[in-house]
This record gives C-alpha cells, sequence and structure tokens, in this order.
C-alpha cells in the first residue's frame, strides 16, 4: 500500500521510521501545510507537497495519507486536516506496531498505535487515535475521535474519552470514569473523578530540594 504522511518535523521523522520498516506500508512522500514545506521539496530523501496540490504529486486514488501524527491546537488541526483530505477523496492508512496487543476492538481509521500497546477486548478507539508507546486501553472503553496519549498512560475498563482529548505521559483514568472532549490531562495525573469538557487536569508539581541528594544520600550511609 502506497501512503504518505503529513508532516515534515520530528514526530513525522519518527513514524517514517516505523512506516519504512512495515512490509505492508510503502512510504513514497510526505505533504505538509505549504509555510512548513522545505526549501529542497524533500523529506528523508523522499518529495514533500505542500496540502494545497498534494493530489497533483501524490493522486488520491492511488495513494492513502496517515496523519498528521500531532496533537497540535489539542487534536483540532489533526481533526481539521482529516475531514479535508476525505473531501478531497483520499482514503487512509492505519499504523499498529506488532509488539502492541490489540485484541477483539474496534479501531477507528488513519490511527496510530506505536510499540506495546495493549487495547482490550470490546474497546473502541475513534478516527484518528494516537497511541504512543506502552499504553494501556482497557476492555469497554470508548475513546473518541482525535485523542492522543503519550507513553505510559492508563485508560482502565469501561472508562469513556470525549473527542480531542490529550493525555500526558504516566497519566491514569480510573474504571467507569469519565474525560470530556477537548480536554488535556497533564503529564503524571492521575484522574480519579469526572472530567467536564474543556477542562484541564494537573497534578501538583514535584518538590525540588536543592543539594537534597546529597543529605539524603549520607543519610543512607547513615
Amino acid at each position: 500500500m502506497d501512503i504518505i504522511l503529513f508532516g515534515v518535523g520530528q514526530i513525522a521523522e519518527v513514524m517514517a521510521h516505523y512506516v519504512q520498516q512495515d512490509p505492508h506500508l510503502n512510504l513514497v512522500g510526505f505533504t505538509v501545510d505549504r509555510a512548513y514545506l522545505p526549501p529542497s521539496g524533500e523529506f528523508k530523501g523522499l518529495p514533500v507537497a505542500a496540502w494545497d496540490e498534494a493530489d497533483t504529486l501524490f493522486p488520491p486514488g492511488k495513494i492513502r495519507i496517515l496523519g498528521p501524527v500531532s496533537y497540535r491546537g489539542n487534536n483540532t488541526f489533526r481533526r481539521d486536516r482529516h475531514f479535508e483530505a476525505k473531501e478531497r477523496g483520499y482514503s487512509f492508512a492505519s499504523y499498529i506496531h506488532p509488539s502492541s496487543h490489540v485484541s477483539g476492538a474496534e479501531i477507528g481509521e488513519n490511527s496510530v498505535i506505536l510499540e506495546d500497546c495493549t487495547v482490550q477486548p470490546y474497546a473502541k478507539l475513534g478516527t484518528g487515535s494516537i497511541l504512543w508507546s506502552k499504553v494501556h486501553i482497557g476492555h469497554h472503553a470508548q475513546i473518541g475521535d482525535f485523542c492522543f496519549f503519550a507513553s505510559f498512560c492508563g485508560i482502565a475498563g469501561n472508562a469513556r474519552v470525549g473527542d480531542c482529548t490529550f493525555f500526558g505521559g504516566q497519566t491514569g483514568l480510573a474504571d467507569n470514569l469519565s474525560v470530556g472532549s477537548g480536554c488535556i490531562i497533564g503529564a503524571g495525573t492521575p484522574v480519579t473523578e469526572n472530567i467536564p469538557d474543556g477542562a484541564l487536569a494537573i497534578s501538583r508539581g514535584v518538590r525540588v530540594l536543592p543539594n537534597g541528594a546529597r543529605r539524603f544520600a549520607r543519610r543512607l550511609l547513615g
């Protein structure tokens, strides 16, 4: 399957690495908003088309799109480009790393699941879902469209997450709870109550003690 990736930044570079190791996907180029078009017209040795004329270089009937793999604008950028691509006749690819376990779950189109993730039976991931490495989605969980889960997130069984919500690294959502649409859950935040649409949830920061490591080490040594 010939595909193009949307983007020419670091995340697109990471995705290109994964895609080029997948025997079922053939990366033939990239597309990006015209303002970010590389002067050389290439990225990673492959052609880059401006998004407003991507269908000239990469015809919709022959090539699929993956991405944008981005949480820019709290995932609304990815959502908007997805619907623009659909209107222009493009179909979408998805990527699931072979080390991940996805069993008896429903995965929406244009999704990315990186290494060592688990999606348990009867879970549902919406369109444009992105699971970075080592994410757990529990049984019967319902995830909305265009959500992004950074590494080491844990979504417990029968939990609910609305559209365009971002979970930072090492976050968790307890079972049977819900997080609304357009939310941001900050890194390291455990969610143990329902969260309404548009909310920001952040744990208190770490306490930093200058020179504390040395004093603590002395205590350990007695």
